[in-house]
């Protein structure tokens, strides 16, 4: 979706943030509400949640449980302030990449190395109920430490509703993520980064699933080496399971790596809400009102304002991070968040971009009411999961964009005309060339095709097409970076000049 519908419409309006699209396609207002809900998100789930995940791993590698969480939440913040405040988005995307390279390193070496300890990847297959990616029921560990039946945080039957619904959320609208891709050099090259992303996604399993599937399997055994192995919280599988399994000479290396990938989510949400504070409220509210003659703001004036917001930022999130400690889940307090954020906002965002005839008024109505909708149904009912509220909310948030733009004593009663104008598309705003990439659909074809073959063999335990996925997977990695790009810039670039 990112790939083949949202990048064309982003890049074709020449787009610095992915809220600018609900601004061209609805008004300002809107643009202004959906940029605040993506700050609050920030500023009270995210930036807190990397922080409370990182400084966890850090104390609990180096033994360090006796020091507060609030001290190397502290240090961990301001070095990732510092990072990104002062180097800005080019600093993040190279620390990015080089982070991703020590992440992959680390991130393989960790599952290979404690797969070692029980036998290597047979013994991963000796227990196929823990790979099984389809699931209604699992063992969940309680707050007490103790493993027991029970649903697991994601059965299957979500991934048919919220779940993929959140996702293109997540993949497709979200600042944090998409900034990379408004800054590429032409469509053609926002796609294939797009697409790399994707595959890699692919074995994301790996370095996320795997060392705790691994994990429950030390906890069965009980002792691996002569050596004990105990949980009292799923938070912590990861961080007990490198110190367990990782040579002592390599835990700075891996600190080092694990500090880094922190450091590379913290900054580039400290970026994205620094960007839309910026260029979203500053801009726009402090400076561009038609009414006040004042001179618009240089970027460097831009810069500085919202870097002293990015400051402030820092410091919310270094405050609210230690509180985390008493969450059961951090995962599920993630998607839970995630979820009331993000509602109203994939809401309009897919009806801007799948009809024309829904005006600001319309998706003003959803923003109100699918958020009135999703929160009384999560707080005060509870059933059922909450991925399948999120589903129903957004149908029925749709609903309410339907009412208001096609009923016309709504419209009439709310001072608005019987029915809106079809929008139509500014032409010539594009800053880069807007060709697809010509191999596009193929590629996606490849990558749905590998996560098919992926979870069918995970579901049915089948170590030999794990083993042809891997070798599928390498294949189409090589195939993808090898993929050429037909970049049309420099006909672009004469074109303007003849101009």
């Amino acid at each position: 979706a990112t790939s083949a519908i949202f990048v064309p419409r982003f890049l074709s309006l020449g787009l610095a943030t992915t809220t600018g699209f609900l601004g061209q396609r609805y008004d300002l207002l809107v643009r202004t509400l959906v940029s605040s809900v993506f700050l609050l998100f920030y500023a009270l789930g995210l930036c807190p949640m990397v922080l409370y995940t990182g400084s966890l791993a850090l104390r609990n590698i180096f033994d360090a449980k006796d020091v507060p969480l609030w001290i190397v939440a502290l240090i961990v913040g301001v070095i990732g302030a510092c990072y990104a405040l002062f180097g800005g988005l080019k600093a993040v995307a190279v620390s990015d990449c080089l982070n991703g390279v020590g992440l992959i390193i680390v991130g393989l070496w960790v599952p290979i190395a404690a797969l070692i300890k029980v036998g290597g990847l047979p013994a991963l297959f000796e227990k196929p109920e823990y790979l099984m990616p389809l699931v209604g029921d699992g063992n969940i560990m309680t707050k007490t430490g103790v493993r027991e039946k029970g649903e697991v945080s994601l059965p299957w039957h979500t991934y048919i509703t919220g779940l993929t619904l959140i996702n293109v959320y997540y993949w497709s609208t979200n600042q944090l993520i998409v900034q990379r891709v408004l800054g590429a050099k032409s469509m053609a090259h926002a796609q294939k980064g797009v697409l790399f992303a994707a595959i890699m996604k692919v074995v994301g399993f790996a370095f996320l699933c795997l060392p705790g599937i691994i994990g429950m399997i030390f906890v069965d055994k009980g002792e691996i080496d002569g050596k004990p192995f105990n949980l009292t919280k799923a938070d912590e599988v990861y961080p007990e399971l490198v110190k367990f399994v990782m040579p002592t000479w390599s835990l700075g290396f891996f600190a080092a790596v694990l500090l880094g990938s922190v450091l590379s989510t913290f900054n580039s949400a400290l970026n994205s809400a620094s960007t839309l504070f910026g260029l979203e409220l500053y801009k726009i509210y402090t400076f561009q009102r038609r009414e006040l003659p004042v001179q618009i703001p240089s970027d460097e004036e831009i810069v500085r304002v919202s870097g002293i917001f990015g400051a402030s930022l820092t410091v919310l999130s270094i405050l609210i991070a230690p509180q985390l400690e008493s969450v059961e889940s951090i995962f599920d307090l993630i998607q839970k968040v995630k979820t009331l954020c993000s509602l109203p906002i994939i809401t309009i965002f897919m009806i801007g971009i799948l009809f024309k005839l829904p005006d600001a008024f319309a998706a003003k109505a959803a923003l109100l009411i699918g958020s009135i909708i999703y929160g009384t149904w999560h707080f005060a009912l509870k059933e059922p999961h909450f991925l399948h509220q999120y589903f129903g909310s957004f149908v029925l948030a749709c609903g309410v964009v339907f009412a208001a733009t096609y009923l016309r004593p709504l419209r009439r009663a709310c001072g608005q005309t019987d029915l809106p104008e079809p929008y139509e598309e500014e032409k010539g705003l594009s800053m880069v060339d807007t060709t697809q990439w010509h191999v596009l659909y193929p590629m996606i074809a490849m990558i749905t095709a590998l996560v098919f073959l992926l979870t069918v063999s995970l579901q049915i335990g089948s170590m030999t097409l794990f083993i042809i996925f891997i070798v599928c997977w390498c294949v189409g990695l090589l195939v993808l970076v090898c993929a050429p790009v037909r970049d049309n810039d420099n006909a672009v670039e004469t074109e303007d000049e003849s101009e």
